[in-house]
């Protein structure tokens, strides 16, 4: 099983954050090209190899939400525990593939699907074009070693933009730029509900109770992950102070500045707006519906706020992301719903019971559970000609989308071991 770490050693020496991934796209094609599988692709940058008689699907997302230094990625192994030094560690989907790479180089009979840019908006499982041979479908994106993922929130981005007027900031204001860091932050999904603060609310509260000025305004890292780091840069009468051990306050140098003419409906709207989880399902004991502010930037007059909202039911999402729209139109932004894709609803069929069962094999008490995060699976159905029942698993992943994702090392090579079993019951059959 040493192998696998080989394999995700050398998937993490090549770039491939969302959009750049084309040199990790090559090295798919040239692997399965040395290990005689046919490769076919799709003007998405999908890729799907084929050997033999395929009797079951593999697949995986060859993109990572790249923070930090990523994807300058430097492993660090503790105990078992793959870290990456100082960036997000791209185990979200990198340790899937890995598992891919070493059973290509052991079986026929499969076919193994690497989709591109699942991380920011699921556009390469949503607009493929190639047809699977196999009715089994087994997603190894998965986060929690012993859980079998049946099915999945849906999912839709919301953008807000703002044309920004502004006015010469008066000398006799102070500046300073209030910095929020230290914070944890993680997926906007899966993570939701571990009560993690945002960054940009954080900065929001500060503001709020402030007679100030924005003059310049940035947070968060990626749509889909919950902002650690935020900044805003204001003129004041008042000096600012701040008791949070979050807070930086910096006094900096008047340079002529100009202000937000709306600032104070900027500040009113990010307080307002409601982070977190909005209503739970008791069923499968995880969050059914929430939104989270991934990102706040200012550009050429522009004043841009990414949200991402998720629900397993797709009229609950629309609701959600409508009252989002609203919210948002009242402060006088224009906004638009990008990346939409529906929930994955549970179906258990023969291949879900014979997962559970190799699953069984390995682990006590194995679950069939939804997940608060977009898997492709639902999506991938959708775009065969064909009926294809899907699962989801993964080896145990924390705090993914964030520098201080983690891999547990036992559940990778646990994991693979399961997906060995699945791959031979159903190859006997």
């Amino acid at each position: 099983m040493e192998k696998i770490l080989e394999h995700f050693k050398k998937i993490s020496s090549i770039p491939h954050c969302s959009f750049e991934a084309d040199l990790l796209k090559e090295e798919i094609v040239s692997f399965a090209k040395r290990n005689d599988f046919e490769v076919f692709e799709d003007k998405e940058k999908n890729i799907l190899c084929k050997k033999g008689t395929p009797k079951i699907a593999l697949q995986a997302h060859y993109d990572m939400v790249c923070i930090g230094e990523a994807p300058c990625i430097k492993l660090v192994k503790e105990n078992n525990i793959l870290k990456a030094k100082n960036s997000s560690l791209g185990a979200d989907n990198g340790m899937g593939m890995a598992i891919m790479f070493s059973m290509m180089e052991k079986y026929s009979d499969i076919e193994c699907l690497f989709t591109s840019n699942e991380e920011v908006g699921l556009l390469g499982a949503s607009n493929l074009e190639l047809q699977l041979s196999s009715n089994k479908l087994l997603n190894l994106d998965g986060e929690q070693e012993d859980e079998v993922y049946v099915g999945c929130a849906g999912g839709v981005d919301i953008i807000c933009t703002c044309k920004v007027q502004t006015a010469e900031a008066s000398p006799d204001l102070s500046v300073y730029k209030v910095s929020i860091s230290g914070l944890k932050g993680g997926h906007s999904g899966v993570d939701i509900d571990k009560g993690i603060p945002s960054a940009i609310k954080v900065l929001a509260q500060e503001l709020y109770a402030k007679e100030i000025k924005i003059i310049d305004i940035y947070g968060g890292e990626m749509r889909n992950s919950i902002p650690k780091n935020a900044y805003a840069i204001v003129a004041s009468h008042e000096p600012f102070e701040s008791q949070s051990s979050f807070v930086t306050v910096e006094k900096i140098e008047f340079a002529n500045q100009k202000y937000f003419l709306n600032s104070d409906k900027i500040i009113k709207v990010i307080h307002a707006f409601a982070q977190g989880v909005r209503e739970f399902d008791k069923k499968y004991n995880i969050p059914k519906t929430s939104i989270s502010m991934g990102k706040i930037r200012y550009e050429d007059g522009i004043l841009q706020v990414d949200c991402a909202a998720r629900s397993l039911a797709d009229e609950d999402l629309d609701i959600l992301a409508l009252e989002t729209c609203s919210l948002f139109e009242l402060a006088g932004f224009e906004t638009q719903m990008k990346n939409p894709h529906p929930a994955w609803s549970p179906n258990i069929g023969d291949f879900t019971l014979l997962v559970r069962e190799e699953m069984s094999k390995i682990y006590s008490n194995v679950e069939l559970k939804a997940i608060h995060a977009g898997l492709e699976c639902g999506v991938l159905m959708q775009t065969q000609k064909h009926p294809v029942e899907a699962v989801s698993m993964g080896p145990t992943i924390r705090f993914p989308h964030s520098a201080s994702e983690e891999c547990d090392l036992n559940s990778v090579f646990r994991i693979a071991q399961a997906v060995e079993n699945i791959i031979q019951k159903i190859q006997k059959v």
